[in-house]
């Protein structure tokens, strides 16, 4: 390996970069996600990150603190994570919601009905049902901000198709092996 190989490059431009400064570019894509470090490890695990809970959430906050040095999986998954979240604003922009004499915020998207309702301390619940399977993705944690909660049912809508899909893929697959024969043992 060469001299220099292990150096951040492309949109690093190849300098050696301190944990301070890997920890504030971390953060600044926190801050554009509007995500805290506990939002990011839940993100990581829904996304399959096989570490305890506890693991991620220490490794994710020694990187906030500029305790260790951000790593470049890291730095990398959240900065196509913030790329990720303005994809989803764009390509659900014209999405319409409308107000509900509870205070809540609807909306229809991808056949899923998608509800905003408020809770305490002005924080937003996230809850959405697909209309033709009844199926409801997990309740993200609650958000601090109508325009969050907005965000966070795009990013759980996303996921939530997927999901449907990955299903659909699945049942496909069983269908094409057919039907499971019992093995006759007196043969």
């Amino acid at each position: 390996m060469e001299d220099g190989a292990n150096d951040l490059t492309g949109s690093f431009g190849g300098k050696n970069w301190t944990a301070e400064e890997l920890s504030d570019e971390f953060n600044k894509a926190l801050a554009e996600l509007g995500w805290t470090p506990v939002e990011l490890a839940d993100r990581l695990i829904s996304l399959g990150d096989y570490r305890p809970y506890k693991t991620v959430l220490r490794g994710i906050h020694r990187a906030v603190e500029g305790q260790v040095k951000v790593s470049g999986e890291l730095l990398a998954f959240v900065r196509q994570e913030v790329r990720y979240k303005r994809r989803l604003k764009r390509a659900y922009a014209a999405v319409e919601w409308a107000q509900v004499g509870d205070g809540s915020w609807t909306a229809k998207a991808e056949d899923f009905i998608i509800n905003l309702q408020p809770q305490t301390k002005s924080r937003w619940k996230v809850h959405m049902t697909h209309v033709i399977t009844g199926y409801s993705p997990s309740w993200p944690r609650w958000q601090d901000t109508l325009p969050a909660a907005k965000d966070m049912a795009f990013l759980t809508l996303d996921s939530a198709i997927n999901w449907l899909l990955e299903q659909e893929q699945e049942e496909h697959e069983r269908r094409q092996r057919g039907p499971r024969r019992a093995i006759n043992l007196d043969d």
